[in-house]
């Protein structure tokens, strides 16, 4: 019997059905090109769903997602469900090959990202791990990043100050 990452992810949210979707995919790319087209879907219950799987997978494989960048770019103009962001952000934090031609995207979306008081916690936080790791081949984005991250340290949660 084949497992049917669709159907795993739509009968259930949980960290036991994720576990069987990230042992599943593993690092297979026609597996993991499976939960991508979930991922890039048009269906909020699979990009919620299906992101926090990919999310978790990049962590371990981070160059699984190495052609899927551009799309997974184009889909943080408007993505369906907030979720898809702080997965997006987890997969940035641990990628070793951001494509150059993204980078000043990938900032931007960081700075407003954290500044943006509606945004999750967790998604600010991996916005500043990116940024931070962006810093490292930009020295000139370490005063931006003060400046962005210092009066929110002052006011927001504890959670941002750990």
């Amino acid at each position: 019997m084949s497992f049917n990452i669709k159907q795993a992810i739509t009968l259930t949210h949980s960290k036991a059905t994720n576990l069987a979707v990230q042992q599943y995919v593993g690092n297979d790319k026609k597996r993991f090109k499976e939960l991508m087209d979930l991922v890039l879907s048009d269906e909020v219950l699979m990009v919620q769903r299906a992101s926090w799987a990919m999310g978790i997978i990049a962590e371990n494989y981070p160059t699984l997602l190495l052609p899927y960048w551009d799309k997974l770019f184009k889909r943080m103009e408007n993505p369906l469900h907030v979720s898809y962001h702080r997965n997006v952000f987890r997969a940035l934090h641990v990628a070793n090959d951001l494509p150059i031609q993204h980078h000043g995207f990938i900032v931007d979306l960081c700075f407003n990202t954290i500044i943006n008081l509606k945004q999750p916690t967790a998604s600010r936080v991996f916005a500043m791990y990116v940024v931070s790791k962006l810093a490292k081949l930009y020295p000139d984005l370490k005063n931006e990043i003060i400046l962005s991250v210092e009066p929110i340290l002052q006011e927001e949660l504890p959670s941002l100050k750990g």
